[in-house]
């Protein structure tokens, strides 16, 4: 990797950030890199792996430090349910209680939950 001063200044400014503070590993990563640390003295200085430290580096290269500051990770996609349609879930689940077929959930609380 090249060293640029400006690179490090910029690196050095988002560290001290903490709006950044979720991404602080991977800006440290591409620091290091700058820096001429090998992947060995990174992976114990930040508990990271080979793999971890090969991407962010090239992405910081393809892309710029943008990339290492951007959301990667996948997830649940946020559906939740309105209180109504809890409710109903819920309905269905304390007639199989009410039965006997089902008791991971204590009565009293859905009972307590349906009537409020």
């Amino acid at each position: 990797m090249k060293l640029t001063k400006e690179e490090i200044q910029t690196i050095k400014t988002l560290l001290k950030d903490s709006r950044t503070a979720k991404y602080h590993k991977r800006l440290q990563i591409v620091l290091f890199r700058l820096m001429g640390k090998s992947y060995k003295e990174i992976i114990e200085l930040l508990d990271c792996n080979q793999t971890t430290i090969w991407r962010n580096v090239k992405n910081n290269e393809e892309f710029g430090l943008d990339s290492l500051l951007q959301e990667t990770r996948g997830g649940r996609n946020h559906a939740y349910m309105t209180v109504e349609e809890e409710k109903a879930f819920l309905a269905r689940h304390l007639k199989a209680t009410e039965a006997g077929e089902f008791v991971t959930i204590p009565y009293f609380r859905l009972i307590s939950f349906l009537h409020t």
